[in-house]
Order: C-alpha cells, then structure tokens, then sequence
C-alpha cells in the first residue's frame, strides 16, 4: 500500500493501528533481493519457491531463527548452505526489511493530528531496529510484544489499545497483512481491517 492510499484512510478515523510486519516494513522485497544476490543462478520462479518455503519454514517452528528458516528453506529447494552463510544472509535480510524513512515521516506526521499505534509481535528492542532508518516521534504508540497481554490474534490486545488512546472502536482503522492475525479480530471488535499484501490480485467483498 503507497502512503497516499494510508493518507486517504488517515482522514476518515482518528486512530491508525499498523501491523509493521508486512505493511510498513520491506518483508517481501527484501527477501527477493537477498536471495538474488546471493544465488544469481536462480529464476524468478526458483526464488519464489524459495521464498515460499521460508514462510513454510517459519510456520513449521516460529522460535526457530530466521537463519535457520533460510537454511531449511534452501535445503527444500536442493542448496545446501553452512551455517555462518545462513547467518550472513538473515543478518543482510534484517538490514534491508527496516522500515523506509518516508513511512517513517508519515507516521511521524500523522501522529501530529491522530492517534498512531504500531501494533506487532515483535519485541520493543526489535521495533527500534525496524524503524532505526529515520526517528520514529515519541507520540507513535508502541504495542508490542513486551507490553501485550496475550499473543496474535486477540481482541484483548486491541482493546487495550482503544483504552489507551481513548478512541472508540468506530473511529479506528487497522492496516494488517494477516486476514486470521490482524483482520478477524479487529473485524470482531467492530475496527474498520485493511488487508496490506504484495500477494493479492484482486478480491470479492461479501
């Protein structure tokens, strides 16, 4: 989603929730550009393969790394790497997935006019990263991981935010990737859900 479509949103509520994972980040590009780099033989079609069977990896165990999750999925795709390659490749992944410093800005001026929260499973350390390409403003509320009171899905964790920002459920928007994670429950809350992904084409509303 470009900024202007997340602007247009921003006019019509006056609480914004982002997923950063997926939505504000550079997930998909980044793990398109990292395995291109470092395996110029494959073909588009070879790379995506990949790609998805990271994402396999990552459901099949989420306390595992994301080194290990590269590793696996390479394997699965006959290329065997060590594992300090692995690490090389979850380090220069990391490094290119943070978050653009003209989203950075956007939030940065939208918090100045509306309620900002950026809601993830990450850790607070983790967000800092993320974000560490531009200064994230002090009046973005942070909901992560640390300060959750249970894991994704939850309408518990939304409420909290509602709670805190003092906004009711109406007068929210939330921009998540995950239609199970993010969109059900915000939907179940009566918070108007925006799917964010690179993968959809097209969609029927019911």
């Amino acid at each position: 989603m470009i900024i202007d479509d997340i602007v247009e949103y921003a006019s019509h509520y006056d609480l914004l929730i982002f997923d950063i994972n997926g939505v504000l980040d550079n997930n998909h590009n980044a793990k398109v550009e990292v395995l291109s780099a470092a395996f110029p033989q494959l073909s588009d079609l070879e790379i995506s393969k990949v790609n998805v069977a990271m994402e396999r990896a990552y459901e099949k165990s989420k306390s595992s790394s994301t080194a290990s999750h590269i590793a696996d999925a390479l394997l699965d795709n006959g290329i065997s790497i060590e594992s300090a390659k692995a690490e090389e490749l979850s380090a220069a992944y990391y490094d290119l997935n943070r978050v653009n410093p003209e989203i950075i800005e956007m939030l940065n001026s939208l918090a100045q006019t509306k309620k900002v929260c950026l809601y993830t499973s990450l850790s607070k350390a983790k967000v800092d990263y993320i974000t560490s390409k531009g200064t994230l403003s002090d009046d973005v509320l942070v909901f992560s991981r640390d300060v959750q009171l249970e894991s994704k899905p939850s309408i518990r964790n939304l409420e909290a935010i509602l709670e805190q920002t003092g906004v009711s459920a109406d007068r929210a928007v939330l921009f998540g990737d995950n239609v199970a994670v993010d969109i059900m429950p915000a939907n179940l809350l009566g918070i108007k859900a925006v799917l964010v992904t690179n993968y959809v084409d097209s969609f029927i509303r019911l």
